[in-house]
This record gives structure tokens, C-alpha cells and sequence, in this order.
């Protein structure tokens, strides 16, 4: 596979290594990537999986993505609790941690039809069998009857709304995204765990955080 419409591997791990994220891009990972991105725009030609101006710059998906799934501590951990991607709209940055992580359980929980079939035609091309996909508005009585799971949202909310509504009883983990806007972490009873700074493409730095319950 030659690369996603318009990039190459070799331009993905440019992108990884000038924002600081160590994601090593093997063959099997670019792979799924590479396929991800090819898919995403094949539908995006006919379906509004989001708006134009967020799926114009791969390279800030990829980096979220990549940010996440070092703020749950890289690796695959199978055994972990399931990651609950919260709108997860064109599957960023849900399904590429899965291209990253492909034994990590992931729920997908997006509450339009046509993304959900998006999800779902992807989750199965890229043979990502540890994907569910919830056709769901956040919060979800039948999510939450899953069990324990970590939460993240890249946009639903502002960032000042997002850990308010992410805590649900059974979430054990909140992952936040944030680029300028910094709030102060607003609920008591949670501890950060992990910190990734990375340099956004624009130049901007970001950061993940991954927020512990107990």
C-alpha cells in the first residue's frame, strides 16, 4: 500500500517525530493507518462523517490519535479496560488508536446512523475485531451497563464541560485533549496519571492527560 490519499509513511513519522510522539509506524501499523484514511475519504466524498475543515489535515488526527494511545501508556493492553471513543464522528481519534493498538478493546459510541454504518464498514475492512460500535447519545444507559471503561472526546464539548460529562460511575479514566485552552481539572476524587505533550501542526503545543478515578 502506498500511503493515505496524499501522504506517504515516511511523511507520517516526519509529522510523529517534529511533534515529539515516539509511535513507532511499522508495516502492520501504517497499514491499518494508511487503509483508515483511504476509507475515510472514499466515504466522506458522499456521507457528512464531519465537517470539511476537520478531516482537511490528516496529520492532526494522526497525532491525537497517537497522543492518546501514548496517555494510556502505549503498548496494546489487551486486558486493559475498553477505551469509549464519545462521538466518535470519523473515527478520530477512536479508530486510529485502534490502527495503533489493534488488541485494545475499543467502543465507538456515536449517536448518527450513517457515521455509525462509517465505523462499522472500517472497524470490519481493517479487520479490527475488538471494536464495538454503539449507535449512542453520550450518556448512555447501555454503555454504562458495559462495565468499567476509560472515556475520551476529541470536540462533543468544550473542554471545560467534557470531565463533567465524561464521569460516569463506571468510567475509571478520563482522557482530555487540549490545545490553548487549559482548564483546572474540575472533580475531586480523580488524580492525574499521564501527561503528553506533543507540537500540533500549526505549531501550536497540545497535550493529553489521562485523569484516574481513585
Amino acid at each position: 500500500m502506498s500511503g493515505a490519499p496524499g501522504w506517504t509513511r515516511e511523511e507520517a513519522r516526519a509529522a510523529l517525530a517534529a511533534a515529539g510522539l515516539a509511535v513507532e509506524l511499522d508495516d502492520e501499523r501504517w497499514g491499518r493507518v494508511a487503509r483508515f484514511f483511504e476509507l475515510r475519504a472514499r466515504w466522506a466524498g458522499t456521507h457528512n462523517l464531519s465537517g470539511p475543515q476537520a478531516l482537511a489535515d490528516l496529520r492532526a488526527d494522526l497525532l491525537d490519535a497517537a497522543a492518546v494511545w501514548a496517555a494510556l501508556g502505549g503498548g496494546e493492553a489487551g486486558d486493559a479496560p475498553p477505551l469509549a471513543d464519545v462521538g466518535s464522528g470519523s473515527g478520530a481519534p477512536g479508530l486510529l488508536v485502534a490502527c495503533l493498538a489493534p488488541t485494545r478493546p475499543l467502543w465507538l459510541v456515536e449517536p448518527l446512523a450513517k457515521r455509525c454504518a462509517f465505523l462499522r464498514t472500517a472497524a470490519h475492512a481493517l479487520e479490527l475485531t475488538e471494536v464495538r460500535v454503539f449507535r449512542e447519545r453520550w450518556p448512555s444507559a447501555r454503555v454504562d451497563a458495559l462495565g468499567p471503561c476509560v472515556a475520551v472526546s476529541r470536540a462533543v464539548v468544550s473542554p471545560e464541560e467534557w470531565p463533567h460529562l465524561a464521569a460516569r460511575p463506571q468510567v475509571s479514566a478520563v482522557v482530555q485533549l487540549l490545545a490553548q485552552r487549559r482548564p483546572a481539572w474540575p472533580l475531586a476524587g480523580f488524580s492525574l496519571a499521564a501527561e503528553v505533550r506533543y507540537v500540533a501542526p500549526d505549531g501550536g503545543e497540545r497535550v493529553a492527560r489521562r485523569w484516574t478515578r481513585g
